[in-house]
């Protein structure tokens, strides 16, 4: 189980490396200015800063990401959000009743 662990962590740390490092890459580039300030006009401002300032973060990780993919930012918003969330959500439950069903068996 420990090396389990080891390959998730290691795996997590890779993904958030190379999407860190799309949005350092493209920090620089103006002329997806448009892209950004219209994803951004989606937000209604929270009142709350540190809220505000993690979703402008990410609506730029998700501008830059959806240009490297050729898509939307609305495309990849439901692509995310609509499709693959909820199927990670679902097979981890799965996962977690049949590691349960084990547990239940070894005992």
């Amino acid at each position: 189980m420990p090396k389990l662990t080891l390959i998730l962590y290691l795996m997590i740390s890779v993904i958030l490396g190379i999407l860190i490092g799309v949005v350092w890459m493209s920090i620089g580039n103006e002329g997806s200015d448009g892209e950004y300030f219209r994803a951004l006009k989606t937000m209604g401002g929270s009142g709350i800063n540190w809220i505000d300032v993690i979703f402008r973060y990410c609506v730029v990780l998700l501008v830059n990401v959806a240009k490297i993919l050729g898509i939307s930012y609305e495309e990849l918003n439901i692509w995310i959000f609509i499709i693959i969330q909820p199927l990670i959500i679902i097979f981890l439950f799965v996962w977690v009743l049949r590691l349960r069903r084990k547990v239940k068996h070894l005992r």
